[in-house]
């Protein structure tokens, strides 16, 4: 935050952070950026997890459960990707708010980041490729579906991509994981609000 340009998210580049010169670059050196930069992503991470996690990884589980529908094998295993993807979203969070009393890059806490981020992260890009499939072999609305399917590769693209260079494509892969997210949202949105086959009959019937 102190050194990092205006479009990274400081606690992304936190989760994405591999060296000492990262953590200088976040967190500064000086007084008082330092100690104003740990408090402020450590609240971040205390709503992350009391919060945010669950609320995302709920979701995400309910989305994939209801895609059984359309493909059940691949609803399951997107089902299954998606909790450990916030399973890994926790083990990031403890290595990270393990981190800020020291920042020290030789402890166990940031030997352990890269692993979890790379659950959590990876593993919110494959459930988005995993979706992508589903929508690719679903038979209604052609072209939402290959839309969604768009979106979601997006979003397996960019995780792929921060991962593996962070400093280049760590500040985007937020973006293209809402992109995914926003397919959900849509997809689970208009479901909500569908007519229910059989729904008149049972009506008439009542």
């Amino acid at each position: 935050m102190c050194a990092l340009p205006i479009y990274y998210a400081p606690i992304i580049a936190f989760e994405l952070a591999r060296s000492a010169a990262d953590l200088e670059t976040i967190f500064g050196t000086q007084e008082p950026c330092r100690s104003e930069v740990v408090e402020r992503l450590d609240a971040i991470n205390l709503v992350d997890v009391l919060v945010y996690i669950p609320a995302y990884g709920v979701f995400m589980a309910f989305f994939f459960l209801g895609m059984r529908g359309r493909h059940a094998s691949l609803g399951r295993l997107g089902f299954r990707v998606a909790i450990l993807a916030a399973l890994g979203d926790f083990a990031e969070n403890a290595c990270l708010m393990n981190l800020t009393p020291q920042l020290d890059p030789t402890s166990t806490w940031f030997t352990l980041l890269p692993w979890a981020t790379g659950i959590k992260w990876l593993g919110l890009g494959v459930a988005a490729a995993i979706a992508a499939a589903i929508y690719v072999k679903s038979s209604s609305a052609r072209l939402w579906n290959y839309l969604a399917a768009l979106l979601c590769a997006a979003a397996f693209l960019s995780t792929v991509a921060a991962i593996a260079a962070p400093a280049m494509f760590g500040p985007f892969v937020g973006l293209g994981v809402g992109l995914s997210w926003l397919a959900y949202v849509i997809t689970a949105g208009a479901a909500a609000f569908r007519p229910i086959a059989g729904a008149a009959e049972l009506r008439g019937a009542g």
